[in-house]
């Protein structure tokens, strides 16, 4: 049973609002019970902790606004138009061609989900500053929570400044109209909150699992670094590798088996997970990763109970760009005649290619179901449009509420993040320190008879190679975007239905016109001036 099963079940009715944004100060209350007479014992204390987490189970993992801006408008994964079905009012075409405008939807509700993270943590920030936790016996330091809370709430704030470059910091529960600041002001302040937070934070990896422990303050700070030119224009490779090194001592290991991070079971067969969302079907609902990847006749064919989107796809040119005896490429993706999925007497699922095939429903109607590595368009996509990603385990009889935990921080990020840190500081070429590194990460990729010509050695793991191994390694984890942003491909570089650019604005999402209008002292960011 997952440690935090009632993460996404709590439902607290506090006066005390975390408000959606900095600039939405309408209070609306539902419930007389206030900040003042709630908290009477450790299990309040606990729920209200938790609130913040919950909010994460729908807001940060696959098709939500913050993940699908950073993925489908990078080089991996679509979401095109499938005759009728798909347009959504144009926003994952605009989002694909880097044509998105300040009013469109993912970009808008990415600012808001994220805001209101950073509400529901000031909340709780806010509602604890009296309250004795020795004196309610809550099973944690009140020094513990809170720098727990300031991490949570520096997440979201990297994300907002990932994104959008400039934003308010919001501390308090009620500030109004804050001005922003800007991205080099929000690095110092995320940097602060990290630094200041990780003595407070446990060691431990069972006892703040799906929470946030001293590794994940690590694992984010350690990211922070890795973009801090691109954030400040001053480069800080040597605090990554500072980060990563002190990471590296909470005894973390590569799972064995490349899948082993996205089983349905993650939560105890994974030793390479620093910091995930919990899920679970019935307690904390809302993985939802085979809704928006399969096909909708998967929903008979591998006994699932609900129904999938026949939504995301991989980009051609992506899947092309793994090696035909890549386990990344055999058993993450589907292509080809869909067959039914059977599990057989160990538990292993298999294809019953002796049964009928999978039939289309649309373009394809009564045909036999072929997902193929094309499509026209994001405008001209079919039912059978693209592999489909099954990275994360797809148990059969599951509800459309998945068992897997959504991972943020895994070691193999760790690992990568150092060693792009070395490479930059030795102008960019790979030492061997830096190949075996990465190495220790594909290998498990490839059968042991295939791993001598697929290993990487000094002169072929170049600073472009590792871009593309770190694209397949993370693929559709949420920080594909980043990496390109970073190594200057984003707007630049052509890729499948999007032209390359120079205008580099378009490296960041513009403020949403709704908020701007709603605070004066709001400054648009550069890419507003696109508009």
């Amino acid at each position: 049973m997952k440690a935090l099963k009632n993460i996404c079940a709590i439902s607290l009715l506090l006066g005390a609002t975390a408000f959606t944004s900095c600039t939405d100060l309408t209070e609306e209350i539902h419930s007389s019970v206030i900040a003042e007479n709630y908290y009477n014992n450790a299990g309040e204390v606990m729920a209200a902790m938790m609130r913040p987490w919950g909010h994460f189970c729908g807001t940060m993992q696959v098709a939500q606004s913050p993940w699908s801006c950073n993925e489908l408008s990078s080089d991996c994964a679509a979401w095109p138009q499938k005759g009728r079905h798909g347009y959504d009012n144009g926003d994952w075409i605009r989002l694909h061609r880097h044509q998105w405008i300040p009013t469109d939807g993912q970009v808008v509700d990415a600012w808001k989900k994220l805001f209101e993270g950073i509400g529901y943590a000031n909340n709780f920030l806010t509602d604890t500053e009296n309250i004795d936790f020795e004196a309610l016996q809550v099973p944690m330091s009140k020094a513990q929570a809170q720098a727990e809370m300031r991490v949570y709430r520096a997440y979201c704030y990297w994300y907002v400044m990932d994104m959008f470059g400039t934003a308010p910091i919001c501390e308090k529960i009620g500030e109004i109209n804050p001005s922003s600041k800007s991205r080099a002001e929000l690095f110092a302040w995320i940097e602060k909150e990290l630094n200041e937070s990780i003595p407070s934070l446990s060691e431990s990896k069972t006892e703040t699992y799906g929470r946030v422990s001293k590794w994940g303050a690590y694992a984010l700070l350690a990211r922070l670094y890795l973009n801090a030119e691109i954030y400040t224009g001053q480069a800080r490779w040597d605090d990554c590798i500072a980060a990563c090194d002190e990471l590296a001592k909470g005894g973390f290991a590569l799972d064995k088996k490349w899948n082993d991070t996205f089983r349905a079971d993650n939560d105890k067969r994974s030793t390479e997970i620093i910091w995930s969302i919990v899920y679970d079907e019935v307690y904390a609902k809302g993985m939802g990763w085979y809704q928006r990847w399969l096909h909708y006749a998967h929903q008979t064919g591998w006994d699932l109970q609900s129904g999938p989107w026949n939504g995301l796809v991989t980009q051609p040119t992506f899947y092309d760009s793994f090696a035909d005896n890549d386990l990344r490429k055999i058993e993450g993706f589907l292509i080809g005649k869909q067959y039914p999925r059977k599990v057989d007497e160990n538990g292993n699922y298999y294809y019953d290619t002796t049964a009928e095939p999978l039939k289309g429903s649309e373009e394809y109607n009564g045909q036999d179901l072929v997902f193929v590595n094309y499509i026209k368009s994001m405008t001209e996509g079919e039912e059978n449009s693209g592999a489909r990603s099954i990275k994360y385990e797809i148990q059969p009889g599951t509800t459309g509420d998945m068992n897997n935990d959504w991972v943020m921080f895994r070691y193999s990020e760790v690992i990568y993040n150092k060693a792009e840190a070395l490479m930059r500081k030795n102008g960019g070429k790979a030492t061997q320190e830096v190949v075996d590194m990465i190495n220790s990460v594909r290998q498990r990729s490839f059968k042991a008879e295939d791993w001598e010509k697929a290993k990487y050695t000094t002169a072929t793991l170049t600073m472009d190679e590792f871009l593309a191994e770190k694209g397949r390694e993370f693929a559709f984890e949420g920080i594909r975007r980043t990496d390109l942003v970073r190594f200057n491909k984003f707007v630049t570089t052509s890729w499948w239905d999007k032209t390359a650019s120079n205008e580099p604005k378009r490296n960041i999402f513009p403020i949403p016109q709704r908020q701007l209008d709603a605070n004066a002292n709001l400054s648009p960011n550069e890419a507003n001036s696109l508009f």
